[in-house]
């Protein structure tokens, strides 16, 4: 229970001055009365949240996942009362290869939990500060971290999935075809980093062929921002015979043991050619990984789309496929 006190009109009169003074305490009522009603606004918007988070899932929030920064931190979403250990979905945020926080994909999260999924909201680092073998590092790190602490929480250590969008489909890319291989990651290998599946909607999987071949090139204007913006993460000038360009793309790590992954893409898409994502697919497809694609006409880069559930159905039934769980 919180008390306000209310100003006492006698500390306000002082002989000469009761008509001004009293409209001071006038005035300080109505500002106390004002902040009465902003806390219990905000408080009882926050209560609304809390209980409609409550009845499917709980969030643990803040969980430093990394000892290497104490920025990088997790929000664990987890289903309420699950009837045995859950699917875990490393949720991660795009944003031009520059660090995140993960926030804005906080709805995809809560769909995850909503749907019976754990759902690990992470942080990571990123340019301009950082290189594409710290940013790889974080999120196999994060992937570690869920595994490890999998005994304490109910999910299932051998069920961990992926998804990203843009910056971050590139990196749940890679963490489906890198697996525990020691490339870009001199951490604790005692715990796995591998993932059973990831779901990459408009990535980029062949940094080479974004910037070398004309059938991707025609399709992104602005070529010469961004080829600065992804060797600022990459640490190299462009060059096709450069080995960090080339360690940076999914697609040369592909081999028939990989994760399966579905790509999402937008043909309108002027910042990431759809190529990028049929390109993979298709070299997936030829070497008898079990992934699938989904091609939009319109929605852009961000897949702006009327209705959300385009692109959230399939995402959550290709995981439901691939792990054979949860059925709701």
């Amino acid at each position: 229970m919180i008390l306000f006190a209310v100003p006492s009109m006698a500390s306000y009169m002082h002989a000469d001055h009761v008509i001004v003074n009293r409209s001071h305490w006038i005035n300080d009522c109505f500002r106390l009365l004002a902040a009465c009603c902003l806390f219990f606004c905000a408080h009882s918007i926050h209560a609304q949240q809390v209980m409609m988070n409550s009845e499917s899932f709980t969030v643990t929030e803040n969980m430093q996942y990394s000892e290497s920064d104490p920025q990088l931190t997790l929000d664990l979403f987890v289903p309420r009362e699950p009837s045995e250990p859950v699917p875990c979905i490393i949720v991660i945020q795009g944003g031009g290869f520059k660090s995140q926080d993960g926030n804005r994909f906080l709805p995809f999260a809560e769909y995850f939990a909503s749907h019976g999924y754990a759902a690990a909201l992470i942080s990571y680092r990123g340019r301009p500060k950082y290189t594409y073998q710290t940013t790889i590092q974080d999120v196999k790190s994060a992937v570690r971290y869920v595994r490890h602490i999998a005994s304490v929480y109910p999910i299932n250590p051998d069920k961990i999935g992926a998804m990203g969008r843009s910056a971050g489909a590139t990196l749940a890319a890679l963490l489906a075809v890198t697996g525990d291989d020691p490339v870009n990651d001199n951490k604790n290998q005692e715990v796995s980093c591998s993932i059973q599946a990831a779901v990459a909607f408009a990535g980029v999987f062949d940094f080479i062929a974004r910037f070398s071949d004309s059938s991707h090139i025609d399709l992104q204007p602005n070529i010469q921002e961004k080829i600065q913006a992804n060797g600022e993460w990459i640490g190299a000038s462009f060059s096709v015979h450069n080995k960090h360009w080339k360690n940076a793309s999914a697609i040369n790590y592909l081999d028939k043991n990989d994760a399966p992954i579905l790509f999402m893409h937008c043909k309108d898409d002027q910042t990431v050619p759809w190529i990028q994502s049929q390109d993979m697919f298709e070299k997936m497809h030829d070497l008898g990984i079990p992934s699938d694609i989904f091609y939009f006409e319109k929605g852009g880069h961000g897949f702006e789309l009327d209705d959300k559930e385009l692109y959230l159905h399939p995402m959550i039934s290709f995981f439901r496929k691939q792990f054979q769980s949860p059925s709701s």
